[in-house]
């Protein structure tokens, strides 16, 4: 290799320590560099190889509490310990739960008839932008997506069965009539000319019809017949005792009017006209879509928490998916489904959504994201602060902030993220699992350089210990 070969690797392996060293130094109290500078500054201030203090020691443990460092006001300088207070623990991030916007099965509602008959007609509502032969709206038959209205008539049934009640219940008045004229009669003629036995039959009789005439009123009552239509019966009943039946009657008369039994949308129609139905079919299903229900997917490590929340504020605001630039909707939760799904591991939260304005369809899919509460049992530290040895979590807690004094406390850690730890509170719930080991908000803790004064602390404890045998 020549000079000029030389010149250029050694230039190279310069600029790489350089480097190497800028990056270190970097790090700060974990580096190489950082390390070396600090034993350097121990050498300065009079430590050994070892660490321990050599003419004036940094820290020195309290005779009476061998848990416990205290400081002076210039090792605390030198050192540059660096403490903070303990605070509450924060709220967790906001849970966000993806799911669907379905039909609430409280405001669906199946639309039977309840007699076995012929369907002859569909209720109609008005064609949009068709005109009749003579200006009026032209109407067409109802259809799947039609809104309707609480008592708009869906469809009609012909039965025979409706045809027979009606024709009982006219055969009953017309029967309470003609004996009422009969009683009346016998109660007009001179007193003994009838004997008492047939005016008590006739009475009874009259008794009879009453009942007859009042069991066909509320069985067609019970069948949900309107009063206009029970008042169409009484009508035909006065004109055959007039002697002048209505024959245009007889189209109507055993025609069953199947009416909306609530505001909302057809979301399905099963049979057309001249379908011959049963009591069990659907002919219609109707659903109100002025609320919807959301189900949403909640992974089982996350159910505690949405279970701690007060049921008054389970809140949640919902987004569509389809939209990016959908606004947040507030909604309401109040169900946490106890059945976890083996496959996805994911529990069904169910609540509602506001839908006043109908702009939302069901089955679209939607975000809900919901606001988690801060635990009360818990308190945070900075990650820095925590000391692990034998399998236990320590602190240096301040126990007398006038003379610098620390002390080893062991404390029970709970959570555990990049740059904080969740400890238990002080004033932690029996249930919440914390036992005696905790800190209390406003706490002042040591958040830098704690393992190396845990090491010196327990470095001390063993050389006292080592002084006091004999």
């Amino acid at each position: 290799m020549n000079s000029r070969a030389k010149v250029v690797v050694w230039s190279l392996v310069i600029v790489a320590v350089v480097v190497a060293v800028v990056i270190d130094v970097q790090r700060g109290s974990e580096g190489y560099a950082a390390k070396a500078l600090a034993r350097l500054k121990g050498r300065s201030h009079g430590t050994d190889k070892n660490g321990a203090a050599a003419k004036t020691a940094p820290v020195e443990i309290v005779a009476d509490r061998p848990d416990t460092i205290r400081f002076s006001e210039e090792s605390f300088r030198m050192l540059e310990i660096r403490t903070c207070a303990v605070v509450a623990a924060p709220p967790p991030d906001p849970l966000r739960l993806h799911g669907t916007l379905v039909l609430d099965p409280n405001r669906l509602v199946r639309v039977h008839s309840r007699f076995v008959g012929e369907l002859v007609q569909i209720g109609t509502v008005e064609a949009n932008g068709k005109n009749g032969s003579h200006g009026t709206r032209a109407r067409r038959p109802l259809r799947y997506g039609d809104y309707v209205k609480k008592g708009d008539i869906l469809a009609i049934v012909w039965s025979k069965e409706i045809g027979e009640k009606k024709s009982e219940m006219v055969d009953a008045i017309s029967k309470l009539a003609a004996d009422k004229k009969v009683l009346k009669a016998m109660e007009s003629v001179a007193p003994g000319a009838i004997p008492q036995k047939t005016l008590l039959e006739q009475r009874r009789t009259v008794e009879a019809d009453q009942i007859a005439l009042a069991r066909a009123e509320r069985t067609l009552i019970s069948w949900r017949l309107t009063e206009p239509e029970m008042e169409t019966i009484r009508r035909e009943a006065d004109e055959v005792l007039e002697g002048r039946p209505d024959k245009s009657n007889d189209k109507t008369w055993a025609e069953l009017e199947i009416r909306a039994p609530i505001d909302g949308l057809v979301v399905e129609k099963n049979l057309n006209e001249g379908s011959m139905v049963d009591t069990d079919d659907n002919i219609f299903q109707i659903a109100d879509l002025s609320e919807l229900l959301v189900l949403a997917n909640v992974y089982e490590e996350d159910l505690p928490a949405l279970r701690r929340i007060d049921p008054a504020h389970r809140n949640w605001q919902v987004t569509l998916k389809s939209d990016p630039n959908d606004k947040p909707r507030d909604g309401t939760f109040d169900l946490i489904g106890t059945i976890i799904d083996p496959d996805s591991h994911t529990g069904v939260v169910m609540g509602w959504l506001e839908n006043s304005k109908q702009n939302l369809a069901a089955g679209q899919f939607i975000t809900a994201t919901v606001e988690l509460p801060a635990d009360p049992n818990l308190v945070s530290i900075p990650s820095t602060a925590l000391i692990e040895q034998g399998g236990a979590s320590f602190v240096f807690a301040e126990t007398n902030a006038e003379r610098r004094e620390f002390t080893r406390r062991k404390v029970d850690v709970k959570r555990r993220w990049r740059h904080s730890v969740y400890v238990c509170r002080e004033s932690a719930k029996e249930e919440s699992g914390c036992g005696a080991n905790t800190l209390r908000v406003g706490e002042t803790v040591i958040a830098s350089g704690v393992l190396e004064l845990a090491a010196q602390l327990d470095f001390a404890k063993s050389r006292s210990a080592e002084e006091e045998e004999p």
